[in-house]
């Protein structure tokens, strides 16, 4: 009864507060605004995504009567789908390109990256509930809080409470369910209108489970900043103290620790660059058969193999067109090569990870960013998936057109053999579909459990203030 009591008393100041009930306001219109905003941003490279991917399928069936391989060396492009939770957390979307080029010989890396566009909507979709709830929402609840335990000392008013038969223990955790269901009450509208502006009850039902979850991370972490708010309050003398302890501390786990993170995770495990990593491939290529090369010495030890295994001494004996299948051995050899490559490049990134897992630990702004981000699917690994994906049609789609020319370019059909629109409408098509389950990797549990435990540690912040004897 005496905890509701200070429950109510508190909310009352609150809402009297005119600097705290505009603060508020401002991040709830901000929030609406946000998501009004990432939902256009959302719909319209939805819509461009689509329509590229279309087209680019009507260009391949309709690329005309050519060789196979001619076709290989055309190229398509497979397209990354957006999904509906980079309304909320855009994570790396921004960052690691849309398209990838899917061409024989080749594994390109993804292209046209949505930060470099220039267009003012895309910047202004920079404001996300992503950002806002990392950076803003917590100065909120500093502002809100910061006074709540401290000035009750400046005043004089704890003296009295504790001869009124008030404990320290209920005055403290009082405070702080006042504080967070202020914190719920600004989140619950939000909730509901990002729910709803998102389509989210009419979506797919793992979106809907991927934003409840991104709910839970969210107040997760409201709650930590709410525990230190308290915290600091409690054991401040002073109100001013309580500020500044409390904007030092949003300032290091905001702003601080994440930056010099990234910095160290950057210079302790450098990428190699574009031109590095494709002459590291370059050397390794020549170390196999060069399907353009059939002199080269790899190139013709593979033909006598394939000319013994069947009897013969001249390729053009052999009951299917040899340079079709050279191609395709070509292919899988330099698919090798790249995955090795780019395995080692997948490493250097899962180092950086482990950096980032130091960071999350001294910080629940970063860990709450990285956990959010995987929750969303919108962080590196999502985008891996898709590449690798890609990566697979993309070896499909070779093997199919080389095997169409070892198969039908033999004999009188080998010199100027082409093939046309039927073909290519049969040739596979990528549809690539987003995982739906959430399947945390050794990279995302640390930033999960950094998470909870500055939950934890937090919550007993406030249970130590509120258990110590303190005489004013």
């Amino acid at each position: 009864m005496i905890i509701r009591q200070i429950v109510r008393n508190e909310l009352t100041r609150l809402v009297r507060d005119l600097v705290i009930l505009t603060l508020a306001v401002l991040v709830l219109g901000l929030l609406a605004v946000s998501v009004l905003t990432g939902e256009r941003y959302y719909q319209q490279l939805s819509s461009a995504q689509s329509e590229a991917e279309y087209l680019s399928r009507i260009q391949w069936e309709q690329q005309g009567e050519k060789n196979p391989h001619s076709a290989a060396h055309y190229g398509t492009h497979a397209f990354k789908p957006v999904s509906v939770l980079m309304i909320f957390e855009p994570g790396v979307t921004r960052y690691t390109g849309v398209s990838l080029f899917l061409e024989g010989h080749r594994q390109n890396t993804a292209s046209f990256s949505l930060a470099e566009d220039l267009d003012a909507s895309l910047r202004f979709a920079e404001l996300t509930p992503a950002f806002i709830f990392t950076y803003l929402f917590p100065l909120l609840i500093i502002f809100a809080g910061f006074r709540m335990v401290v000035a009750e000392k400046e005043s004089g008013m704890y003296r009295f409470l504790m001869a009124q038969g008030i404990s320290r223990n209920q005055l403290i955790w009082g405070k702080t369910a006042a504080l967070w269901i202020m914190v719920l009450v600004i989140f619950a509208p939000f909730f509901l209108f990002g729910l709803l502006v998102a389509g989210l009850p009419i979506s797919a039902e793992a979106d809907l489970y991927r934003y409840l979850l991104l709910a839970l991370i969210w107040m997760c972490y409201f709650g930590i900043m709410i525990h230190l708010t308290i915290g600091i309050s409690s054991f401040a003398r002073q109100s001013g103290t309580a500020m500044v302890s409390l904007l030092a501390i949003w300032m290091v786990i905001t702003l601080l620790i994440p930056k010099v993170t990234s910095n160290m995770a950057a210079s302790l495990h450098s990428v190699p660059t574009t031109s590095e990593f494709y002459q590291s491939v370059r050397t390794d290529l020549q170390q196999g058969i060069d399907g353009h090369n059939p002199f080269s010495e790899h190139s013709v030890a593979f033909r006598d193999s394939v000319l013994n295994a069947h009897g013969v001494t001249d390729v053009a004996d052999l009951p299917f067109n040899f340079s079709g299948m050279m191609l395709q051995e070509a292919e899988e050899f330099e698919k090798k090569i790249y995955d090795y490559h780019l395995d080692r490049i997948q490493s250097i990134h899962d180092r950086q990870l482990g950096v980032f897992s130091l960071g999350a630990i001294l910080s629940p702004g970063l860990s709450m960013q990285l956990t959010s981000m995987h929750i969303a699917g919108t962080d590196i690994h999502a985008f891996r998936h898709f590449t690798q994906e890609a990566e697979e049609y993309r070896i499909e789609l070779m093997r199919v057109l080389n095997n169409d020319l070892r198969d039908n370019a033999v004999g009188e059909r080998a010199i100027g053999y082409v093939t046309g629109r039927d073909f290519f409408e049969q040739n596979p098509v990528l549809r690539y579909e987003r995982p739906s389950k959430i399947t945390p990797s050794a990279d995302t549990i640390p930033f999960i459990l950094a998470l909870l435990s500055w939950f934890i540690i937090s919550a007993g912040l406030v249970g130590f203030a509120a258990s110590k004897e303190e005489v004013v």
